[in-house]
């Protein structure tokens, strides 16, 4: 429940009121009954090509829970606009309701996404910049824990009452696995030096800490470019 509390209050905090504004409140009761019905079956166990060109259209944006985490953007999922046309021109479809069907399952895949794809370290387009994509981001966004769909429950009508799209979300608490001292997990999943204390704490260097914090802030713009390039290894979860 803790969770569900925190992921909604990613989204009213990620989500200005003019975004807010700006989401899709005018769903039709059909296709509101199609993502609640979406988000209660099991996420698919296959990847195909509708989904695929949702993910490449994810925006992603950064849950202020915490120590903070990449989410899929829960006002904006597949950026400015409408975002039901949106997906409507994305997978090709004249259907509302299976349109809406489509990205939800597409964001119920995304954690699963990191593990299926693969991206080549090196610079790639971002916005008006670039962004050096890493081994270290991609080993990171394997890692990383997330508050699935299935994790809102009867939430998610709630979520679509006030103007925002369910959406899966890395935990800003824990983002790693199991530790609020995140970059203990990190340095672990680095193969960077973690020592223990005297009171069996695992710890880091003041030094390795703050860079481990940085690189942290970068999954944001790591996952973004990973969603828009990655090559698909497998198409089933």
């Amino acid at each position: 429940m803790m969770r569900r509390q925190l992921l909604r209050l990613a989204g009213a905090l990620l989500c200005s009121p003019a975004l807010v504004r700006a989401a899709d409140t005018g769903l039709s009761g059909a296709v509101r009954t199609r993502i609640l019905a979406a988000i209660a079956q099991p996420a698919p166990r296959v990847l195909n090509v509708q989904h695929l060109a949702l993910i490449r259209r994810f925006n992603i944006g950064w849950s202020p829970v915490e120590s903070g985490a990449p989410m899929l953007h829960p006002g904006q999922p597949l950026g400015k606009g409408d975002t039901l046309a949106l997906a409507m021109q994305a997978t090709a479809v004249k259907d509302a309701a299976l349109a809406a069907q489509r990205l939800i399952e597409a964001a119920q895949l995304l954690p699963d996404f990191m593990q299926m794809a693969r991206l080549k370290p090196g610079s790639y387009a971002l916005g008006k910049t670039s962004f050096a994509f890493g081994e270290r981001h991609q080993l990171l966004l394997r890692r990383q824990s997330w508050i699935t769909m299935e994790m809102l429950g009867l939430e998610a009508g709630d979520y679509l009452s006030e103007g925002y799209w369910p959406t899966p979300s890395v935990d800003g608490k824990r983002p790693y696995g199991d530790f609020t001292n995140y970059p203990v997990e990190m340095a672990q999943a680095l193969g960077l030096p973690v020592r223990k204390r005297a009171d069996g704490a695992l710890v880091v260097t003041p030094a390795l800490e703050n860079e481990l914090e940085a690189l942290h802030q970068q999954t944001m713009p790591a996952m973004q470019v990973f969603v828009r390039h990655a090559g698909l290894m497998r198409s089933t979860v």
